[in-house]
């Protein structure tokens, strides 16, 4: 004899898949308590499956139908909350399927294109939008301060799920006090009288630049750009660094596929930083860790060789492991310090790299501004030096189309999300509960009309130059927000190396023009270039192939 009830199992599955909906809203799983979730989700309709079976014994497709009663009730319950009046975020207009789930936006992420779908959905619903269940975006450039700037929003689950818990945080990830007390040593490393000692560094590397574009434009014909310059971002930043280690400029190849294994590493992080639940497991997954560990690996060969020489330079490392004893109460440990040295690499060369190729591209597509940048740099650097630092004061229109190029083609194209902390804050007119993810898109904010105006989508350098100086149109510059300006972020967590990345930039681009006359290849498709562009946080770009023609 059996004992009987009166709730049938389907009801009591539907019952059981509200609850936990209910719950896992409350208290959403992530890190550790992830398996215990998933385990939960998976173990709760089998046993009351088992129970239906103890009590009275029925055809197995009934059992179908209790399993299937449970998701049917979970998944319908999150759907339909997130769409309804009663969501915290119901007021924020946004497309439907970003609302439903963050699946949508992983496949947006994996044909790279976050950047020209944000772009999309400001145009269609406005300043702010929702992009996510639990996620918005602004555009509206009073919300800088109160995201960015001083006690503004701290980091969240979006950055977390980008942190490898095998390995400590480092200065990308850390957020408060700890982020702060990284954050002086690496000014230490990067503030104006450290950065003197780099430009011998520095000039070494844009000069290899410039010998193998000349080697490799005289062999084939045409010289790569793209390709190029992440050698020399790259070389440049291991020897900054750990004092050397790359040789990509010398050898012309990147022989250990390096660059391939940092932009897997990149979409990895992308990929799953909309989806923090899933890192816990994902990081278990070999394949898709194997680029981080092999970029680790590597990270600790340079640490080795580094400890082995000594430091013949002050580079970062001798700043970031404070080898002038300089902390009075702690040293910073090993491990934190070769997080820091590996990010350094990662985010320095990708950066500079993405810019350079950037700024070429906007010249050459406007020949009357590539004219004038190239007559500045004949005349500042008259005498053939342009390694000179000293001189790039001076370099008024280049730095006006290179903060141009930054302006509509920005290295981080969408950037990562900041999170609301305890208690909610007022954000763009908006009330956002704890938890909200919120964006400031670069690549959007710097095309909104109400940042930059007009012609906010055209590539007009004297926006960036005095409205006192001779060269300034002041019709270019009617509405300029420079607060809205966030190719190097804002606020505390701005990009640490802003100053030495331009001093890279000016040099690389001063010498190389010095040197060669540009042109697009002759069948290359130039206006189809930016479509080649992929948002993975990180910027990945197509070849750009010019001819480079040594001057006489």
């Amino acid at each position: 004899m059996y004992p009987t009830t009166n709730i049938p199992s389907e009801v009591l599955a539907v019952i059981l898949g509200l609850t936990n909906h209910l719950f896992f809203r409350k208290y959403e799983p992530f890190g550790r308590t992830v398996p215990y979730a998933l385990v939960c989700l998976l173990v709760e309709p089998i046993l009351l499956c088992l129970v239906q079976a103890y009590v009275s014994p029925v055809q197995w497709t009934r059992y179908l139908f209790t399993y299937g009663a449970f998701y049917a009730s979970l998944l319908s319950s999150i759907v339909l909350y997130r769409l309804s009046p009663f969501h915290p975020l119901a007021k924020v207009p946004g497309p439907m399927m970003h609302k439903v789930s963050k699946l949508w936006s992983v496949w947006i992420c994996w044909q790279g294109r976050q950047h020209t779908e944000f772009k999309a959905m400001h145009d269609k619903y406005g300043p702010v939008v929702r992009t996510g269940p639990n996620e918005i975006s602004v555009v509206d450039p009073s919300a800088v301060n109160d995201v960015l700037g001083a006690g503004g929003l701290p980091k969240g689950k979006w950055y977390l799920a980008r942190q490898d818990e095998r390995a400590p945080s480092n200065l990308l990830t850390l957020t408060g006090e700890k982020h702060a007390n990284r954050r002086r040593i690496w000014n230490r490393g990067l503030n104006a009288d450290a950065i003197e000692e780099y430009d011998e560094i520095l000039a070494k590397s844009a000069t290899l630049l410039v010998e193998g574009i000349q080697a490799r434009s005289e062999s084939q014909g045409e010289v790569d750009l793209t390709t190029w310059f992440n050698y020399f971002s790259f070389d440049f930043m291991a020897e900054f660094v750990f004092g050397g280690g790359s040789d990509m400029l010398k050898e012309g190849k990147d022989k250990k596929e390096i660059l391939e294994l940092l932009e897997h590493h990149m979409i990895t992080g992308a990929l799953v930083a909309h989806i923090p639940w899933f890192f816990y497991l994902g990081n278990r997954i070999p394949r898709a860790t194997e680029a981080t560990l092999k970029m680790r690996a590597y990270a600790v060969e340079w640490v080795q060789t580094r400890l082995a020489k000594g430091a013949k330079v002050k580079d970062l490392w001798y700043h970031l492991t404070d080898e002038a004893a300089r902390e009075k109460e702690e040293h910073p440990l090993m491990k934190e310090v070769v997080a820091d040295a590996l990010l350094a690499i990662v985010a320095g060369a990708d950066t500079t790299s993405v810019a350079l190729t950037n700024f070429f591209y906007m010249i050459l597509k406007h020949p009357e501004h590539y004219q004038r940048v190239q007559e500045e740099v004949d005349r500042v650097y008259a005498d053939g030096d342009a390694t000179d630092v000293f001189k790039q004061s001076r370099l008024k229109y280049l730095s006006a189309c290179l903060d141009e190029t930054l302006r509509l083609l920005p290295p981080g194209l969408t950037g990562g999300p900041r999170q609301v902390p305890r208690g909610g804050r007022m954000i763009a007119g908006h009330f956002l509960p704890e938890g909200t993810q919120v964006y400031l898109p670069p690549y959007v904010i710097h095309r909104n009309p109400e940042c930059f105006y007009p012609r906010t989508d055209d590539f007009v350098p004297s926006r960036w130059l005095s409205a006192n100086n001779s060269d300034s149109d002041s019709e270019d510059h009617k509405r300029h927000n420079r607060k809205a300006f966030l190719s190097f972020s804002s606020g505390p967590a701005n990009c640490v190396g802003k100053k030495l990345a331009r001093q890279e930039m000016l040099m690389v681009i001063s010498l190389l023009m010095q040197r060669f006359k540009f042109t697009f290849a002759q069948d290359f498709d130039w206006e189809q270039w930016p479509e080649t562009m992929k948002d993975f946080f990180a910027t990945s770009r197509g070849p750009l192939r010019v001819v480079a023609r040594t001057k006489s």
